[in-house]
Parts: C-alpha cells; structure tokens; sequence
C-alpha cells in the first residue's frame, strides 16, 4: 500500500478554512477537492507501477475517463488465466506456457476476460502491448508466489509455469 500523504492544519482553498483533521491533497494540482481518489497506473508492460492521489479533473485531463471495473469479474477473469497455466503446464504436462498465450486462451474460453476487456468484436493481439492485460502482468509476476513461478521475465517471452501444491480458486472455495 503505497504512502498517502495527509496535510494538517493548512489552509483548504476549497473550503476556504483551514482543517484542523488530515484531508488528501490531488499529486498533480496541489488542491484538496471535494473527490480524491487513490488510483495505481501500469507501465513498462505491466512490469512496474505508480499509485498517486487524483481529482476526477486532473485524472480525467491527463488519463482520460474513468473506467468503471466490476471487482468480480476482474478477480474472474484473472483467475481465468491461472487456471489455464494450471491446465497447460501442471495437468498437461508441459515445463512452460507463455503468459501472454495463456491469457489469449483464457479470453477464448472464458466469458469473464471477453467481460472484462469489453470487447464485444474480440482482441487480436491480446500480448504485451495491450495495456489493460499490464494489471494482471504485475500480478503474475510480483503478487503471485504461492501458485505460479515465473521462468523468464523477458518481456517478449514471459514464461510461466504451475507451482507444484498451488491451489486453484475452485480448490480454495472448496476447502
């Protein structure tokens, strides 16, 4: 969880006051607003991230829109891909499985991902250029220790593979 800086005691120009409680400050225009939002972005092909602190102006300015993402079917549609390395690798027999394959054939046979990219035409080139998929790249690849291991962080050749003992989220619900 990143550091969230709080100011106390210095004068709000929104509220033309001074607080005497912390209150969130916006990283990009230096003001208290009446909605602040924590956000995280991804760069580097999902490889690092940023969280920073934004007003809805600033984000909408520098980012865009928001994009309003249902929790749930994120979470599915991540899990998704977990079990396709699970099947590919552990259950199949194979050392391997690049990531970005087995994120293209968990948006084949998952309506969770096809969900979750919104894509009602469907994805082409769902590889590591697509920066929607850079969210669940750093999760493979820093959050992700018990069940999967990552052979090669290169990332024009993202190899993973099953985890002998890891437990999927079917298995997890079941226990």
């Amino acid at each position: 969880m990143p550091n969230i800086p709080t100011r106390v005691g210095q004068y709000c120009i929104f509220h033309g006051s001074i607080h005497e409680d912390e209150y969130l400050v916006c990283d990009y225009c230096n003001e208290h607003k009446e909605w602040i939002c924590l956000k995280t972005r991804y760069y580097n092909y999902g490889f690092s991230r940023h969280s920073y602190l934004a007003c809805m102006e600033c984000h909408h300015t520098l980012f865009g829109p928001f994009r309003l993402i249902d929790g749930g079917v994120m979470d599915r549609a991540y899990e998704s891909i977990i079990d396709v390395i699970n099947d590919r690798t552990e259950k199949k027999g194979n050392d391997t499985i690049d990531f970005y394959e087995a994120a293209r054939i968990a948006y084949a046979e998952s309506e969770y991902m096809r969900k979750h990219f919104d894509s009602p035409k469907g994805i082409n080139n769902l590889n590591k250029d697509y920066k929607a998929l850079w969210e669940f790249t750093y999760r493979i690849l820093y959050e992700e220790k018990e069940r999967v291991k990552v052979v090669n962080k290169d990332p024009d050749n993202l190899l993973v593979q099953w985890v002998p003992g890891g437990m999927t989220l079917t298995e997890i619900l079941k226990a």
